[in-house]
């Protein structure tokens, strides 16, 4: 039985192919909607494992085109993005119909996806590197939902009685 969350991600112009397959293989392991795929067309389908023909895809080639895909299906847009107006993602409370949103690793989520996201949220970090990995970034995101959400948890719980 495939088991379909009502989360979806978007990765928006990824420069690493294998941080686009690692978050699809993310995405089908926690059982999302959907990936969106913005820009970048290449990306490592290794780094997926198969997961790639497993999870539904969505390919867009520019920010415009995803953001009337997201208004038309009445996402809203949640941006994972370190700056002044994010708040901590371990006490940030997602709104309905969610797709989460990772950019670029070098340049992060562009100012127009910024500007359209319901919240803005980072992932706070003690050590001493500027930044997490995008598809890591993007699968703490995504289980920080599923935790939340308790997400196919009680959907597909099964009572025992004895």
């Amino acid at each position: 039985m495939k088991r379909t969350n009502d989360l979806s991600v978007a990765i928006m112009n990824f420069n690493n192919e294998s941080n686009v397959g690692g978050l699809i293989r993310t995405a089908n392991a926690a059982g999302l909607k959907e990936v969106v795929i913005v820009g970048r067309k290449k990306w490592n389908i290794g780094a997926a494992t198969g997961a790639q023909s497993l999870t539904k895809i969505v390919r867009m080639p520019t920010t415009e085109e995803f953001l009337y895909y997201c208004k038309d299906g009445g996402y809203n847009l949640v941006s994972v993005e370190i700056g002044e107006d994010s708040s901590n993602i371990f006490y940030y409370s997602y709104p309905e119909n969610p797709i989460l949103v990772i950019g670029n690793e070098g340049t992060g989520v562009p100012l127009r996806i910024l500007e359209a996201s319901k919240g803005i949220v980072y992932i706070p970090q003690f050590g001493e590197v500027e930044c997490l990995n995008a598809a890591t970034s993007g699968s703490i995101a995504i289980y920080d939902w599923i935790r939340k959400n308790n997400a196919l948890e009680e959907k597909y719980k099964i009572i025992i009685s004895f």
